[in-house]
């Protein structure tokens, strides 16, 4: 038997787009266990398990699979990064190919097409990557001049109808503008400068067409700007990932007590988490 936990993760971080992401201190905890059980070979988790074994010429046992969850579905958040890194990991150490963390993100990110969530979830952090025949990344602390905000609704969103609506061809100088935002991000994010992570929290790829799909944005969004802290859609979304400083006292507050939305928004107040996925019991 062996358990894996994994963290909730939040892409893009705005102008980040595909490549960014950040792992959170919300986690996903599951137990595998050989039984001669019978499997549904649609299940993420599994399939994500069976495919390390058949990439290494192995036969896949059957199992048993426990989860606990924290992390919402459907919501931006990485759930389905962490059933695939759960997955990968719990074959790794019952297959006893032994693999590191760097050989499984490359199968995480060929399961999940890109690794802006599967790489922070493997790792923790802080996370920029590409693909390029080979998965690159460079992994970063996240300053602890920071408090991190998600805001979750009741509803969900599709990955596939927010990625519709993102448009396939972008105007030359939103191009230029995502890619210095960008890195001005993963540099306020680890130096602490929020005044720097301010100026560049702008997006012009996705967020200016995700945002109509998720009700309250504006009215979170405002909340923001009033109260010196920064908003970014999580993921795909339609969860909202808040950042301000740690002594801002007064935003927890106020979004706590500014729901007034029909679609009851939960607010989680997370720190990030810096270990990764781990092996709780083997």
């Amino acid at each position: 038997m062996v358990t894996i936990r994994v963290p909730a993760t939040t892409a893009n971080i705005g102008p980040g787009y595909d490549s960014q992401g950040m792992a959170l201190n919300l986690y996903n905890t599951f137990t595998f266990e050989k039984k001669d059980v019978e499997v549904d070979e649609r299940n993420l988790i599994y399939r994500s398990f069976k495919y390390l074994y058949e990439k290494n010429n192995l036969k896949a046992p059957y199992v048993e699979i426990k989860v606990s969850t924290e992390i919402p579905m459907s919501r931006g958040l990485g759930s389905s990064a962490s059933c695939i890194i759960a997955g990968l990991m719990a074959a790794n150490e019952m297959s006893g190919l032994k693999l590191d963390k760097k050989e499984i993100l490359k199968y995480a990110t060929d399961i999940e097409g890109h690794p802006d969530n599967v790489a922070p979830a493997l790792f923790g952090g802080h996370i920029t990557s590409i693909v390029n025949k080979q998965v690159y990344y460079s992994r970063k602390e996240v300053n602890n001049n920071y408090k991190l905000y998600v805001l979750v609704p009741d509803f969900e969103l599709r990955t596939v109808e927010a990625r519709e609506v993102v448009k396939k061809e972008v105007k030359l100088e939103d191009a230029v503008s995502n890619i210095a935002r960008a890195t001005l991000i993963s540099d306020a994010l680890y130096n602490g400068d929020f005044e720097l992570l301010k100026g560049a929290a702008e997006d012009k790829l996705h967020e200016p067409y995700r945002k109509n799909l998720i009700n309250d944005y504006d009215y979170f969004k405002k909340i923001c700007e009033n109260n010196n802290a920064v908003l970014f859609i999580s993921g795909a979304g339609p969860s909202l990932l808040v950042i301000t400083t740690k002594d801002n006292s007064s935003i927890s507050t106020v979004l706590k007590e500014s729901n007034n939305s029909e679609f009851n928004w939960k607010v989680y107040e997370l720190e990030v988490d810096i270990e990764g996925a781990t092996i709780i019991n083997n």
